[in-house]
């Protein structure tokens, strides 16, 4: 009787394990034990309903790309986000529209997962040349853009580069909780493209 009641406890702790090992499967690439964020691709006009000081915190970062040598690949990682220095916030440049970089940060997301090119230390807290950086750029007709790199190499308070390497989230929908877009990859062409979204992990 203890020898099958024992018999019988492995077989429901193999049950166990082989569907813990599945859930994980069908999650994805990503962090163990985070939780999979429903991410899609969005479209229509730049939406932005916060203050760009209001996206400091930590936040859980999904890139999943759609294009590329990892086509249908999702990779999550953390992303670390802070005020950036108010002296660096404004970016010199020619021409009437106006540059900023509000927001500065880290990560740790393994963006070779999803096809993306590497530029040097994403987890620099250089405020000069961080491993994240978001761009905001505005018109004179009062349109605003926003993209946020991520590579410190590829990364200057005085520059923006499209010329070299480069991996880059363009902003679509921005929210206190919740941020949405397209990202793009490569070194001088883009070689892998894609969607991702970033939920505000609770404090």
């Amino acid at each position: 009787m203890v020898s099958g009641r024992r018999g019988g406890m492995r077989v429901r702790v193999s049950g166990m394990l082989a569907l813990t090992i599945a859930t994980l499967a069908c999650a994805g690439h990503g962090r163990s034990g985070a939780a999979a964020v429903e991410c899609r691709p969005v479209e229509g006009p730049f939406t932005a309903t916060a203050p760009w000081d209001s996206l400091a915190g930590t936040w859980q970062l999904t890139l999943v790309a759609g294009s590329g040598p990892m086509a249908g690949h999702r990779e999550e990682g953390a992303l670390w986000l802070q005020a950036q220095d108010t002296a660096l916030r404004r970016v010199d440049r020619p021409g009437p529209t106006t540059v900023t970089v509000p927001v500065i940060g880290t990560t740790d997301i393994a963006l070779e997962q999803v096809g993306a090119v590497r530029m040097g230390d994403v987890r620099s807290a250089d405020p000069l040349q961080p491993g994240v950086a978001m761009w905001v750029s505005q018109t004179p007709d009062g349109s605003v853009s926003a993209v946020m790199r991520i590579g410190q190499e590829a990364i200057r308070s005085n520059l923006l580069r499209f010329d070299g390497g480069y991996t880059a989230l363009f902003l679509r929908q921005v929210s206190v909780n919740a941020i949405r877009g397209g990202w793009a990859s490569g070194v001088t062409t883009e070689t892998a493209s894609g969607y991702f979204c970033a939920e505000r992990v609770a404090s």
